[in-house]
C-alpha cells in the first residue's frame, strides 16, 4: 500500500539531507559563468539563483514579479547579480533582458530558463478556454523560444555555453492540465532542436523533467486535480523534491563537467518515471 506525503514534507527528521552534505563540500565550479536566471522571484528559480550565485556565477535575474526579484536579490552576495523585471512571453522584453546581461557583463555563458506557469482554468481538454491555452503556451513555450532565439546569438558572441530549460515530469506522463503538459512537452522538443542546431558552435541546450517539487507552483497544480495530499508510489523516494535539489542538477548541466551532455532530458522525480 502506497504511503500518504503532505507537499510541505522534505525528509525524515532524524536523517541528514544528502543536498546538506554536498552544499557543504563542493568548489566553485561557476566562478567563470555569466547566468541569466528566469523566475527567479520564487521557487526553482530562485534557488538557482542562490547555488549558482554561491558557484561563484554572475548573475542577471529575470521574472515579471518585481517584488520577489528584489527579495531574490537581496539575498545574494552584493554585486554578484542584477534584476531585469521581464515578462518573457514578449520578444522586447526578452531582448532588453539579454541587452541588459550583455551590456553589465559583456558576455553571456549560462542560461537557467525556469519560469512557469499552471493555471487553475486548464483541467481536461474539453473545458479548457482558448484563452487559458494561448497564456499557457505563450508563458511556458514561447518564452523558450524567445529566450533561446535571442540568447544563442550572445553565447556565440561570448565563445559558447550552455542553456537548460525546465520542462515538467507531466510531459512524459500527461498529468498536470492540458495546456500545461502541452507546454512542457514542447519545451523538451525545442531544447533538442536547439541541441541540433548550434553543438558545432560549442553551445549546448538540456532540458530537465521534475516531478512535484516544493514550490508554490506545487500547492496550485494539486489544487487543481483535487489533491491535499500527494501518494508516494513503490519504488520511489517517499517525499517531494527539495528546489536546491533541481537547482543542483541544473549547476552540473551548466558547468564544464557537463561539457559533452546536450539535447538531453534529464528526470528529477524520486524514480516516479520508471514505473
Amino acid at each position: 500500500m502506497s504511503s500518504r506525503i503532505s507537499p510541505d514534507k522534505t525528509a525524515p527528521p532524524t536523517r541528514e539531507h544528502p543536498i546538506d552534505r554536498f552544499a557543504a563540500t563542493t568548489a566553485m565550479r561557476l566562478k567563470d559563468k555569466v547566468a541569466i536566471v528566469t523566475g527567479a522571484a520564487s521557487g526553482i528559480g530562485c534557488s538557482v539563483a542562490q547555488v549558482f550565485a554561491r558557484e561563484g556565477a554572475q548573475l542577471t535575474l529575470v521574472d515579471i514579479n518585481e517584488a520577489g526579484l528584489r527579495e531574490t536579490l537581496a539575498g545574494l552576495p552584493e554585486g554578484q547579480a542584477i534584476a531585469a523585471p521581464a515578462d518573457v512571453s514578449r520578444s522586447n522584453d526578452v531582448r532588453a533582458a539579454i541587452d541588459k546581461a550583455m551590456s553589465k557583463y559583456g558576455r553571456l555563458t549560462t542560461m537557467a530558463n525556469c519560469h512557469g506557469i499552471s493555471l487553475m482554468e486548464d483541467t481536461r481538454i474539453v473545458d479548457v478556454s482558448e484563452e487559458t491555452f494561448d497564456r499557457t503556451i505563450a508563458v511556458n513555450l514561447r518564452s523558450i523560444f524567445l529566450l533561446c532565439k535571442f540568447g544563442v546569438p550572445a553565447l556565440k558572441q561570448s565563445g559558447g555555453g550552455a542553456i537548460v530549460n525546465i520542462a515538467s515530469s507531466a510531459a512524459l506522463g500527461g498529468g498536470g492540465g492540458t495546456s500545461y503538459t502541452t507546454s512542457k512537452g514542447g519545451v523538451t522538443a525545442i531544447t533538442r532542436a536547439v541541441a541540433f542546431q548550434n553543438a558545432a558552435e560549442g553551445i549546448r541546450c538540456n532540458s530537465i523533467c521534475p516531478g512535484p517539487v516544493d514550490t508554490p507552483m506545487l500547492q496550485i497544480s494539486m489544487k487543481k486535480l483535487g489533491l491535499t495530499t500527494m501518494a508516494s508510489r513503490p519504488g520511489t523516494i517517499p517525499r517531494i523534491a527539495r528546489p536546491e535539489e533541481v537547482a543542483f542538477l541544473i549547476t552540473f548541466l551548466v558547468s564544464d563537467e557537463a561539457a559533452f551532455i546536450t539535447g538531453a532530458t534529464y528526470t528529477i522525480d524520486g524514480g516516479a518515471t520508471q514505473h
